[in-house]
C-alpha cells in the first residue's frame, strides 16, 4: 500500500509540476497558494479554547466557539469543493461540522460527558484531514 501511495505522489508530483507551483500537504500534492492559513490558526487555537469550555461548562462561550468552528470548516468544504476531486477532505469538513454541532446540541442539554466524546471524534476527524492534506510548513 505504502508503494501505492508513493506512486501516486510521485504521479501527482510529475503532473502537477508541469501546471505550476505545488506544496506538498501531508501525502497529496497540491496547489494551497489560494488557501487561507489563518482560518486554519484560528480553528486550531479555537479548538484548545472549545475542549476547555467543554471541561468548565461554559455553555455560552461552547456556542461562541462552535460558530467560529463550523465557520472555518465551512471554508474548508467549500475551498476543497472548488478544487474539485478532494472528496475526502469535502467529507472531513461535513463530518467535522456535524460533530461541531453535536458537541453544541450536547452542552445545550446538559449532556457534557457526550459533548466530550464528540469533541475527540472532532479532533480525530480534523486529524485525519491533516495527516493527508496539512503542508508541513504550518
Amino acid at each position: 500500500m505504502r508503494k501505492k501511495g508513493i506512486a501516486v505522489l510521485g504521479a501527482l508530483s510529475i503532473a502537477a509540476g508541469l501546471t505550476g507551483p505545488l506544496v506538498a500537504a501531508g501525502t497529496v500534492s497540491l496547489d494551497l497558494s489560494d488557501f487561507n492559513d489563518d482560518v486554519m490558526r484560528d480553528m486550531d487555537d479555537t479548538m484548545k479554547r472549545l475542549d476547555s469550555d467543554i471541561a468548565t461548562r461554559d455553555a455560552k462561550a461552547v456556542a461562541s466557539d462552535s460558530s467560529s468552528i463550523k465557520e472555518g470548516l465551512g471554508y474548508a468544504q467549500e475551498y476543497f469543493t472548488k478544487k474539485g476531486n478532494f472528496d475526502d477532505a469535502v467529507r472531513w469538513a461535513k463530518q467535522a461540522q456535524d460533530l461541531v454541532e453535536a458537541v453544541t446540541n450536547s452542552v445545550q442539554t446538559g449532556d457534557f460527558d457526550t459533548s466530550l466524546n464528540k469533541y475527540d471524534s472532532l479532533v480525530k476527524t480534523c486529524r485525519a484531514c491533516h495527516n493527508v492534506y496539512k503542508p508541513p510548513d504550518i
